[in-house]
């Protein structure tokens, strides 16, 4: 598939001032669709309605900074030719660079599900996710651009990512970061020389026969590192087969970051560091905080621990997962 950016960035302002005017062209593979430029410099998908699919009864849009047009007939401008046709149109309107590139990155991801021939059903479906992750971006990060790097990085350290990103939490207040069967695996990241990091209770304690790893890496913010957003293209390449897993470390990634993706690319942080870093503990070898010192009636307790004293596994995270996961997708 086309790099939707490159595309889109090829592309010339259309000649018309007019909302319905676009200079677009086709989507590998997905030819009945257009990535587009409007008058004002932004971007748009144009999901084409076929004759037969016209009946459309969603409403049209215009919220966090996303427009959506249904069943809409358009003047397409390319290669100094005009056409026109009618598409479901959804664009984004706001004048932040950074989450421009965010759109054009999520249109890649959802096309994919979207297919050639999308049922209105399916067309519904596809821009609900925009709305929703445009409106989680304007709301307060849910975890630091520190701690998702982390995250992103432990993913991008396997073999197998599409395996990995299958254990990833769902939403980033859960307990741990990876689930998978019996494990449980939690992230954590210093930007100091100590391997010191901050635990709840519940994160070095297991329930029952349930085993947890830490996954613990030292961090140095360098301009020549790697941002979450070069991260995740780093990732996303060993993702072309496994679109589910795709759309689902971007959308949340992004959701994850809310307001952060402003700045996503100011912060970045030293890979080659992190790679000869990255150490993994039984949490049984960390200091902690026992839970049966404390009374059922006490909660939300949190302690620093410093790993300095604490052995480490001569492991990697697929050997990690192995015993934990199955083969099939």
């Amino acid at each position: 598939m086309l790099d939707l950016q490159e595309l889109y960035n090829e592309l010339p302002l259309p000649k018309k001032p007019s909302s319905n005017s676009f200079s677009a062209k086709a989507i590998m593979g997905y030819e009945n669709h257009r990535i587009a430029r409007d008058f004002n410099d932004n971007p748009s998908l144009l999901i084409l309605i076929s004759e037969k699919k016209q009946d459309f009864f969603v409403a049209n849009q215009n919220l966090f900074n996303i427009r959506v047009t249904h069943n809409v007939k358009c003047e397409i401008e390319i290669d100094k030719k005009i056409s026109h046709n009618n598409f479901s149109v959804v664009s984004y309107v706001g004048q932040n660079d950074e989450v421009k590139d965010i759109f054009l990155n999520t249109c890649q991801v959802l096309i994919k599900s979207l297919g050639e021939n999308p049922s209105n059903k399916k067309i519904k479906q596809t821009v609900d996710k925009f709305i929703e992750l445009f409106k989680a971006i304007k709301e307060p990060p849910k975890k630091s651009i520190q701690g998702l790097w982390s995250e992103l990085f432990l993913i991008e350290q396997s073999a197998t990512p599409e395996q990995i990103i299958l254990g990833w939490h769902s939403i980033p207040e859960e307990k741990f970061d990876f689930s998978f069967d019996k494990l449980r695996i939690e992230v954590k990241s210093s930007v100091t020389e100590s391997r010191t990091h901050h635990f709840s209770i519940a994160q070095l304690n297991p329930v029952g026969n349930t085993e947890i790893i830490i996954a613990s890496i030292l961090l140095n913010t360098s301009i020549g590192g790697l941002s979450v957003m070069e991260l995740l293209k780093k990732i996303s390449c060993k993702l072309d087969a496994f679109p589910k897993q795709k759309e689902k470390l971007h959308l949340l990634a992004y959701s994850t970051l809310g307001i952060d993706v402003e700045r996503v690319n100011e912060v970045r942080f030293d890979y080659e560091l992190a790679k000869k870093s990255l150490q993994y503990y039984k949490a049984e070898d960390i200091p902690k905080i026992e839970t049966i010192n404390f009374p059922k009636e006490v909660s939300n307790v949190r302690f620093t621990s410093n790993l300095i004293n604490s052995n480490h596994l001569e492991t990697n995270i697929d050997t990690v997962i192995k015993p934990y996961i199955t083969n099939e997708i």
